[in-house]
Order: C-alpha cells, then structure tokens, then sequence
C-alpha cells in the first residue's frame, strides 16, 4: 500500500506562542500535514474560538476603517491599518502588522509578521517575522467553467514528487522569516528564511534559504 504524502507545516513555520491559544488547535500547527490543516481548518478555527474568552486582545490597534469579520482572532499589539479587511477564519498573532487596503481571507499570521499595503491573502499561512512588501497576492484556483464554484484540487511539485493538497483553494505556505519584494505572486510554498525580489512569478516549492530575483 503506497503511503499517503506528508507535508509537515513545522518545516516551514512554527506554531503559535501565544499563551492563549494553548490549547487550540494552533499550538499543534507546526504538527499538522499541511492538506490535513487545509481541509480542516474551519473547524479547527471554531474550535479555537470557543475556548478563547475574546476573539480580539484589548491591546490590539485596529483603524476605525478596517473591517473586521465576526470569526477573526487578533492577538496582542497587532495593528490593522487604513481600508484593510480581515474576514473568514484568520488568526493574527501577536505583533502583526497589516498596512492599508489589504483583503486577508482565511488565513494564518505568524507572530511578528508584517504585510505591506494592497496585499491580498486567500487560504495562506505565514510563519513568524515574514515581511511581505506592497502588492503582494497569494489566491491559487484553477480556471473552470465557473470560477465561483472551483472543482480541480491545487497540487503542488516537490522534491519527491507530486503533492496533493485535497482542496480546489490553497493560496500559499510562507515559511518563517521570508521577506519578498512588491507585486509578488507566491503561489506554493516557500521554505523558512528565503527571499524574493520584486515583480516575481513563483509556483511550486522553493527550499529554506533559497533567494530569487
């Protein structure tokens, strides 16, 4: 019997330290096979809401023209700058910092992370002390006949072989501590300290590290 593949999301990013979400979850993400995590996470999330005693931490910075959806989670001196949306199931850890006119859905913040201005994020994880800069997306689907209903899975290329993700919708996994240029796309994963320079095209898996142009 072939073994199923197995992307550990703790070669890229490290689970959550805040304290609160100790037993959520989010402390056994850094454990959790990255298809597993995708096709679970709603729930997860909610389970995660139910033992918090609030969702958003009183020393949390958010403009009073941000959105905010009802199932977000912002943890401890995370700011949330001018025109931003944050909906679906998000968790902000402590020390995030989102700039201006950003649209984040579904997705994961690691503690310290910072995401320039006009940057879209869609069923993406990001590890800690990433620095994404302005005009940056992340939203992988395939094109279908009806691109509001997607039925093909994302896959994904690694060194040994082919990824299923078990989901039509994956946008990223960006691994602690990577830094990239404006107008970026970076649709795959990107292993823990690499860089990427601006107006950069990436899909596919790039190892820790690693540096692109």
């Amino acid at each position: 019997m072939t073994t199923p593949p197995f992307l550990p999301l703790g070669n890229y990013l490290t689970s959550t330290a805040d304290p609160a979400l100790t037993h959520t979850p989010y402390a056994r993400l850094g454990s959790s096979d990255l298809a597993a995590w995708l096709t679970q996470w709603p729930d997860l999330h909610t389970q995660a809401l139910k033992t918090l005693p609030r969702r958003i931490h009183p020393t949390a910075l958010i403009h009073p023209t941000a959105i905010i959806g009802d199932a977000v989670i912002i943890g401890p001196n995370v700011k949330v700058w001018e025109f931003t949306t944050v909906r679906g199931h998000t968790l902000l850890s402590p020390g995030v910092s989102i700039g201006f006119n950003c649209e984040i859905t579904n997705t994961y913040l690691g503690t310290g992370t910072v995401l320039g201005h006009r940057i879209g994020l869609n069923r993406t994880l990001v590890g800690d002390h990433a620095h994404l800069s302005a005009d940056v997306m992340a939203a992988a689907i395939h094109l279908t006949a009806d691109m509001t209903q997607p039925s093909r899975d994302t896959f994904l290329r690694l060194p040994d072989g082919i990824y299923p993700c078990r989901t039509p919708r994956f946008g990223a996994l960006i691994g602690d501590r990577v830094q990239t240029g404006n107008r970026r796309n970076p649709r795959g994963v990107r292993g823990a300290d690499t860089a990427v320079g601006p107006l950069h095209r990436h899909v596919g898996t790039v190892p820790a590290g690693a540096g692109s142009s």
